[in-house]
């Protein structure tokens, strides 16, 4: 083989090989043509002053001009031709130069991972305090979801707080959970008080509730109408007949849930069997249905305040006479 003996073209580049040199691993034998297509196709490259070069010395090695005689570029092309014409040389296409003479499956060097910045932990404040008083409010079980789909559940201790640590960065949300709410224990969403280090002090003489259980819920009204049940009226928000009497009247005794449908619903219409049913006429005919509390979107860094209030005085119990 003729080293370095190379002709380049853009990207591409050729060999040229003595008769006898074997076709490296990875080239492609070309036919080199003859007469003036060849001509043609040297004088291109020989454009190129390093071809131009390249084809002076395989002339001087092979051909009839002496290493001393003057030569043009022309004749350099002419007789490098002739040399390819009559099989003196071969011609052949190189590899991309990227993989000639590389391994055939290049050695990988090891990524180096840059070191992993130690995060810092991120830890979730909620408070639950009493709007005018500014009391503690304990016992509110909250469930949390965060940014990476991630949940928790947890309930306000005596002072109010949930305290969450090592929970991802990002946003939360908040859904309250209903069960066991009563009109008598549940308490309602005033607004949010901001971060925690604008939290008032509880007021001089303030009495705390952080000794009762609450439950954090919305609550609807749902006037009734025609032919409804309170197991239809359940069953519409996806609560148990049980669900909405101990709501509403903090019972679920069959006789007593019977006497708050006459007093408190107002229900005068029976059924086959002898229970109540209602009728857009009931007065005040109104059903109160807890629902639960969803906020959504709270930043985990700064700590929240959620101010509540009584949601609601259940109406007193008067047996009918």
């Amino acid at each position: 083989m003729l080293l370095n003996q190379r002709l380049r073209e853009g990207q591409r580049e050729y060999l040229l090989l003595a008769l006898h040199d074997p076709l490296p691993e990875g080239c492609q034998a070309l036919d080199a043509g003859r007469g003036w297509t060849l001509e043609r196709r040297l004088r291109q490259l020989a454009q190129d002053e390093s071809n131009l070069r390249t084809l002076s010395r395989l002339v001087q090695a092979h051909g009839p001009l002496g290493r001393h005689a003057s030569r043009t570029a022309e004749d350099v092309v002419k007789q490098a031709a002739t040399l390819l014409s009559f099989g003196h040389l071969r011609l052949a296409l190189a590899p991309p130069p990227g993989r000639y003479g590389a391994p055939a499956f290049p050695e990988e060097v090891p990524k180096q991972e840059p070191p992993a910045a130690k995060e810092e932990d991120v830890t979730l404040r909620l408070q639950v305090v009493d709007d005018v008083s500014d009391g503690p409010i304990s016992g509110i079980k909250l469930r949390i979801q965060f940014a990476d789909k991630t949940e928790k559940q947890a309930t306000t201790d005596a002072e109010g707080n949930i305290k969450l640590e090592k929970v991802p960065k990002g946003s939360f949300d908040v859904l309250s959970l209903v069960d066991g709410a009563t009109l008598d224990n549940s308490v309602a969403l005033v607004r949010t008080g901001g971060p925690w280090s604008e939290q008032k002090p509880a007021k001089s003489g303030a009495k705390s509730k952080a000794s009762s259980q609450r439950v954090l819920v919305k609550v609807t009204e749902h006037r009734v109408i025609d032919d409804e049940t309170l197991d239809s009226v359940a069953e519409m928000f996806d609560l148990t007949s049980d669900d909405l009497a101990q709501f509403n009247w903090g019972t679920t005794d069959a006789a007593e849930v019977q006497q708050r449908l006459e007093v408190s619903v107002g229900c005068t219409k029976k059924d086959a069997g002898g229970k109540y049913v209602f009728s857009r006429d009931d007065d005040p005919g109104i059903l109160y249905i807890p629902r639960p509390v969803a906020l959504t979107g709270l930043s985990v860094d700064p700590s929240h305040i959620l101010r509540v209030k009584r949601a609601r005085r259940p109406q007193p119990f008067r047996f009918s006479t």
